[in-house]
């Protein structure tokens, strides 16, 4: 992680875009060359606060990402920026559309939905875990591959995800009800997941499909 000077980020952002801010400022920019810069805030005063930094998290994930051919961003680089009490990651983005812009774009297709529910098991199978899994952090590349973007809040083990794990992160892939009239309330998805899915158990296949449709419902 480099350390950036107040002069320095101020340079590097200077004419740049936000994209996203909260309270405490600015979290997102988009710079003249359209990367990104993510800002974290440091809410300790310890060196362990950039050790174990949502940035770090980031850029691991992002390296474990493309270790296991799933498209991600690019790092760029990785910044301590002290005097606004900061870490940040700059990256350059992964090309496409996400899944709500493909699915706002053209009637829903049966195909397409069937391999983002294989793609989701496929993520489920290889340990990966992903909070921030919604419609709008999933793209479709120009190669019409799934990929992730916004991965701060993921864990990835070294196994599969088990049966609780894997019904959790269904919580957060159709916690939004504008993805879920997107996709027409129908069933595809889950089921294609099913069929790819490391996972031969009766229960579980029921207990996924009721926690499904209950989701949908809610």
């Amino acid at each position: 992680m480099r350390n950036l000077s107040l002069q320095e980020f101020n340079k590097l952002s200077q004419s740049s875009t936000i994209l996203a801010e909260d309270e405490y400022g600015k979290k997102v920019l988009e710079l003249t060359d359209h990367s990104i810069i993510k800002l974290f805030r440091v809410k300790r005063f310890i060196s362990q606060a950039t050790i174990y930094s949502p940035a770090r998290r980031f850029a691991k994930n992002a390296k474990h990402l493309q270790r296991l051919n799933i498209p991600t961003i690019s790092l760029i680089d990785l910044y301590n920026i002290k005097s606004i009490k900061r870490t940040a990651v700059h990256y350059q983005q992964l090309e496409g559309i996400t899944v709500r812009e493909y699915l706002y774009s053209k009637p829903v297709e049966d195909k397409f939905l069937a391999q983002l529910g294989q793609f989701i098991a496929h993520l489920h199978d290889k340990g990966i875990f992903f909070r921030s899994a919604h419609f709008g952090n999933i793209i479709v590349t120009p190669e019409k591959q799934f990929g992730l973007i916004d991965i701060s809040d993921m864990s990835i083990s070294h196994f599969s995800l088990g049966y609780f794990k894997r019904i959790r992160n269904l919580k957060h892939i159709f916690r939004l009800p504008e993805d879920i009239q997107l996709i027409q309330n129908n069933d595809i998805i889950e089921k294609n997941y099913l069929a790819h899915c490391g996972i031969n158990n009766k229960k579980f296949q029921q207990d996924f499909l009721r926690t499904c449709q209950k989701l949908k419902q809610s």
